[in-house]
């Protein structure tokens, strides 16, 4: 009767371990962007700069500085995963990297894209995104604010 019992507890610990364990969604893991990216304007009398980031695990920064390197970050949100994915495909789907465009005037907005090997900029004078901008720079301009803007809300 005493080795049932034991047999008995030994299977229900088991199957309670397979039941919680065994049966757990495999999680995807957490994609990162492709770049860091880097959004600013400044110049004119002061030479400082300002603007928004974000980096690799998606995490959302405002910055100001003389450089984006040497300035102050505040941390204000994250990424959804949703839009890293949206990002991701941007960026695989077109060649960014082929592009050139680069303006430079008293005040001078740019947005950079950076990985471990490579960084790519894109600037134009004032803080308006020009029409004369290559169509997939001003898509991405648009894309990267449209998911800063969203703060982590998942985009339809």
């Amino acid at each position: 009767m005493r080795k049932v019992r034991y047999i008995i507890f030994f299977l229900a610990i088991v199957i309670a371990y397979y039941g919680c364990c065994g049966s757990k969604e495999m999680k995807s893991e957490k994609q990162s962007l492709s770049y860091n990216i880097v959004l600013g304007s400044g110049g004119g009398f002061t030479g400082r700069y300002n603007g928004k980031a974000i980096d690799t695990a998606g995490i959302i920064f405002n910055w100001e500085g003389r450089t984006y390197l040497t300035s102050t970050k505040k941390n204000i949100d994250t990424l959804s995963q949703n839009q890293i994915l949206k990002l991701n495909t941007f960026f695989s789907e077109h060649a960014l990297t082929n592009y050139n465009f680069k303006e430079a005037g008293n005040i001078t907005s740019f947005l950079t894209l950076s990985d471990s090997n490579n960084e790519f900029t894109f600037s134009w004078k004032g803080t308006n995104l020009p029409e004369n901008a290559p169509e997939k720079i001003r898509e991405l301009y648009y894309l990267v604010n449209h998911a800063i803007e969203q703060n982590n809300k998942e985009v339809q």
